[in-house]
């Protein structure tokens, strides 16, 4: 596969050296575009005039062009004014361009692809150079988005490298359904599901997602449209806000090329506090208990953290771009290499892309691209709490040497060596060499698309893209592993595909009335196609011990599964301006849905208008630009497949097998979830653009909520899904940006992003005032939905307190023992929310000269996480905050049922294995406030001094670090008396899983810090 790869981007390579326009008169100029500031300005255009041949600059502003001494060059980028240089006799050329601050007339990308100028948008979106996304990396670049976007909130899975990500724009709007943004490259949305995300605290193995195979280094820019007004013409998937991408094209003039290259390792950045004074016993006394309360032992310090390793990862990307005036083209290839801190577990992904585009006529272009992806995860850790890897880990007594279980894994008679007895947990080491998890897949999207220039104010465009993935999955689980294993062990192997097809056509027009009126507007049609089949088996015990292959299965089950659906739609937009500072918009769409009932049909409008401040009035000459603007939107979000009538299922069996009826009953009248939205802003650039705001405030409601209703057992149901309920967001977005320093050596720019987003559950139905997010109520806490409350509040089992709000304690019984111990809550109350009060990251970017510098600040205010590693590592008296009141003597302030101030001493131990309850925990002593601040990311370049005639235009060598250390973290939201105020132990950012199960940590593997060098060149 890889000697293909390469054989096929060499002949690209020499087909691009072809394509490369050749003139006797020509020669070769160089130079550099910079900014105001003098800082190299990227993703410059620069176009010989008079012809479409031309060239951009590279990631430090640097080009290189073919053109003849008469030659004038016209040089432009988003936000700066155009600027044409004459080319005579120089070799190279040193161009400043001013920015646009009057104006802010630059093209951005919306919905469908479609492009506005961005002072003409009547809603929210915020733009991200593909170099914010490649200069600090991850091997799912979506977590990089962390910080940059006012607003989003990013959480990753938590099964190492190719995990899924989360990803919520201004809060969660539905119940049972997606709550992802929608990802589009290049206009046509691409496939993003993220199947068999971890559900509840038990625990499992997460699937990947879709948009971590970007490569983010064939990404030009991204614009994050946030509102339903933005998103709506992409339908019901929009429904949750779009992440739009475009990709880089190739550019008329002389070939040219960039090599990305970097290498980085990667240690655990956060991980629990372990006691070292106790060894493994019970009851002060050495014994083959799990725990570590036996006496004063040697303990192994590092017995848990020198069971990771240092990953080291590294990231090859190439891109060249050729062409003439009728045919450009642009290929690249990446390979990303990434080890996790798991021994054995490994991401390996190549991406081959190749776009091509042509002018075939004044009137007539096209542009096709096609994008392979092949990528190998090995050893793909579980999460959770059932004998997942980290767990297992976390339960080694502190005296436990486990290196001598490293290798020696086997007892005597066969069975699997472990230091106590238990049907759960396993030597880790077990658990890294006897079990597997694998996924390979192979990805290929295509995109191709026609337009035709009716006249010079109508055209007529056409797409049609088709995405395709296989993914084949392998687990194994050795013969003796608890929990999984058959007799023999137990293997399962399957393929999942997944199918999706865009068709769109639309017509285009813009058209002059007189000086002061304009209207642009759109309309078009078009079709989604998905579908999904599973088909695999899983051996439930093997004939031939650890033969994993499914011909020696003892007992074989079928893994089958398929689900297609398709959605027709039409639309519509209309914007007028007036004299260009006062515009209207108005949009409608209409879909049918396979998976409504007939007809099928649901409609959604949305309106918007904004006025240009500072061109329609005399404003202080400090107000370079001011723009008010506001929308109302709705949009759509239909049901998963098959809702509308009765499942069956057939299984093997009997004589002839066995035909069974879904327990769940359907839901004939479904209707389709609807989000209304409301919001206005604010656009402000005041002297001369040094210092900008852009503030949004927004109001949403959904309606039609899909909920799964119990049924008595004399219905012959069990659940029944039903459209009900009405959820609100409401919030702030605030995007902040200031140039501090401008000047030909040293420059500073800051910007600041802040988001406020706060959720109420309206209602939800008379026969449904309380759901589990997730389907059902885990071991630690639950997070729910709840009538006056909010989506994510989390409850839990509580430390009982009295009217008078004293804590209660257990009296003795009749032997006068057990007295003196917390006293549990009959019943689950609210401990806190998941979701964070407050979002903000402040970036800062420097530059003196050839040395450039940023580092990223990012902070979440608010919100909760409850952790079932914290509770068991208080169970097994491990954790460091189980050190204190080892030989009793702590009487806990606090009252009896009766009143009765408490004076009976217990000691740690006693206290610990009470609210910790093993695996079933006292959720509040457990829970976290997870406000947390820390230096995301940071970078220091420098730009190395090329020759003029050196083949090699530009070079940067970078050191890149990412999460470097929390400069603030939060506390146990309970206060235990006696014992020391408890940091929080774990990451935030990593949940079980990325679906909408979150706000409980259980055996999560831990988040990584990276530290590297990045080298940069431009050919």
């Amino acid at each position: 596969m890889k000697r293909s790869l390469l054989q096929l981007l060499f002949a690209l390579l020499v087909a691009a050296a072809f394509v490369s326009p050749s003139h006797a008169q020509d020669r070769q100029v160089t130079g550099k575009v910079k900014d105001e500031n003098g800082a190299g300005l990227p993703g410059a255009n620069i176009l010989i005039k008079g012809s479409t041949r031309g060239t951009t600059s590279d990631a430090e502003g640097n080009f290189s062009v073919s053109a003849s001494p008469s030659a004038t060059l016209i040089i432009s980028s988003v936000g700066y004014l155009s600027k044409e240089v004459a080319v005579t006799n120089a070799s190279s050329l040193d161009i400043s361009l001013e920015p646009d601050v009057k104006s802010l007339g630059e093209v951005v990308v919306t919905a469908l692809g479609i492009e506005r100028s961005a002072k003409s948008l009547t809603y929210a979106t915020q733009q991200i150079s593909g170099k914010q996304l490649t200069d600090v990396r991850d091997a799912n670049f979506v977590n990089t988005l962390s910080g940059k976007v006012a607003g989003i909130v990013v959480t990753q899975g938590s099964s190492g490298p190719g995990s899924a990500t989360r990803v919520v724009l201004r809060g969660n709007r539905s119940i049972s359904g997606n709550n992802n943004a929608l990802f589009v490259v290049d206009g046509v949305p691409i496939d993003n599901s993220t199947p068999g995300q971890v559900g509840n605290d038990f625990g499992g193995t997460n699937g990947s997602d879709g948009a971590s195979n970007i490569n983010p280094d064939d990404i030009e820019s991204m614009n994050v449209l946030k509102g339903a007004a933005a998103s709506a013409l992409y339908g019901s998937r929009a429904a949750n806000g779009v992440i739009m991408i475009t990709t880089k094209k190739g550019k008329a003039g002389t070939v040219t090329a960039n090599i990305n290259s970097g290498v980085v390792i990667e240690n655990p950045f956060l991980l629990p506090k372990l006691q070292n004074t106790y060894g493994q016993g019970s009851g002060g006394v050495t014994s083959s208990a799990n725990g570590s309360w036996g006496p004063a032992a040697t303990t192994y310090p590092d017995n848990v953290k020198d069971f990771f390793r240092t990953g080291v990862s590294t990231n090859n990307a190439f891109g060249v771009s050729a062409g003439t005036d009728k045919i450009q083209a642009y290929t690249s290839y990446a390979f990303n290499d990434v080890q996790g801190i798991i021994p054995n577990n490994s991401l390996s992904r190549h991406t081959f892309n190749v776009r091509v585009s042509t002018q075939l006529s004044k009137r007539f272009s096209t542009d096709a691209k096609i994008t392979f992806v092949n990528q190998d995860i090995k050893n793909k850790p579980k999460s959770g709490e059932e004998s997942g890897i980290v767990m297992n880990l976390y339960k080694v007594p502190r005296s436990i040497d486990l290196d001598t279980y490293k290798t020696d894994l086997f007892n005597p008679d066969g069975s699997a060596r472990y230091w106590t007895n238990s049907s759960i947990y396993m030597n880790p080491y077990w658990t890294l060499n006897k079990t597997s998890d694998n996924e390979k897949r192979n990805r290929t999207t295509a995109l191709g698309s026609a337009k035709y220039n009716i006249t010079d104010w109508l055209n007529v465009q056409g797409r049609v893209s088709f995405d395709r993935y296989d993914d084949r999955v392998s687990r194994s689980w050795a013969n003796r592993t608890l929990l999984f294993a058959g007799p023999g062990g137990s293997y399962l192997d399957y393929t999942a595909a997944v199918i999706e097809r865009n068709l769109d056509v639309i017509v285009s027009g813009n058209n002059n009335f007189g000086k002061n009126l304009a209207l642009t507007y759109n309309a078009g049609a078009g079709q989604t196609y998905r579908r999904y089949s599973q088909v695999g088996a899983n051996a439930n015990g093997l004939r031939v011990p650890n033969k994993f292959d499914l011909s020696f299965a003892d007992a074989l089950t079928q893994v089958v599964d398929f689900s297609e659906r398709q959605l027709n739609y039409v639309f519509g937009t209309a914007s007028i301006s007036y004299k260009d500072f006062f515009t209207v918009d108005a949009a409608a769409r209409n879909d049918w849905s396979s998976t409504l009932p007939a007809p099928h049909s649901y409609f959604y409008p949305s309106f918007g208008a904004n006025l240009i401040l500072s061109e329609a009035l005399r404003l202080p000459n400090a107000i370079s630009f001011a723009k008010i603007r506001g929308s109302w939107a709705q949009v759509g979000n239909d049901a998963d497949p098959y809702r509308l009538q009765q499942q069956y299922s057939f299984s093997q069996g009997g004589s002839g097998g066995y035909v069974s009826r879904d327990p769940i009953k359907p839901a004939e009248n479904l209707k389709p979830e609807i989000s209304s939205s409301t919001e206005f802003g604010l656009d402000l650039r005041l002297f001369s653009g040094r210092l900008g705001l852009d503030a949004t405030w927004y109001n949403s409601n959904t309606v039609n909520q899909l909920l799964l209703l119990s049924l008595a057992p004399a219905s012959g149901f069990s659940q029944q899904f039903i459209n009900a309920g009405k959820i609100n967001n409401k919030g702030f977005e605030i995007s902040l940006t200031g140039k501090v320093a401008t000047g030909n050596d040293f420059s500073w720019d800051v910007t600041l992003n802040v988001a406020r987003n706060k959720n109420k559950i309206v209602r939800l139905d008379p026969n449904i005032k309380r759901a589990a997010i997730g389907g059902s109520f885990g071991r630690t806490a639950t997070p729910i939905v709840q009538e006056g409350g909010s989506y994510g509040d989390m409850i839990a089992q509580k430390w009982a307190r009295d009217e008078q709000g004293r804590f209660i304690v257990t009296k003795p019984d009749t032997a006068g023992k057990g007295g003196g111990r917390p006293v549990v809550t009959s019943t689950n109350e609210y401990v806190g929310n998941f979701n964070p009060k407050l979002t903000a990251g402040l970036n800062n970017s420097f530059r003196y000269k050839r040395l450039s510098a940023s580092f990223l600040i990012d902070g979440r205010f608010g919100g909760v996480m409850t952790s079932g590693t914290a509770a068991n590592l208080a169970f097994d008296g491990t954790g460091d905050f189980t050190t204190d009141h080892r030989d009793g003597g702590w009487i806990l302030p606090g009252v009896t049922s009766s009143g009765e101030a408490n004076t009976i001493p217990i000691n740690a131990e006693s206290f610990w294995t009470t609210v910790s309850g093993g695996r079933y925990s006292w959720g509040e002593f457990f829970t976290y406030s997870t406000t947390n601040v820390r230096l995301r990311e940071l970078s220091v370049g420098y730009e190395i001094p090329t020759g003029n005639n050196f083949f090699i235009k530009s070079a940067k060598l970078s050191f890149v670090a990412r999460n470097l250390f929390f400069i603030y973290r939060g506390s146990a939201i309970l206060d235990i008396p006696g014992v020391a105020k408890r940091k929080l132990p774990f990451d935030p950012d990593v949940n079980l899983g990325a679906g909408n199960f979150q706000g409980v940590e259980f055996g999560n593997l831990p988040s990584t810090r990276t530290v590297g060098l990045n080298l940069k060149l431009g050919f």
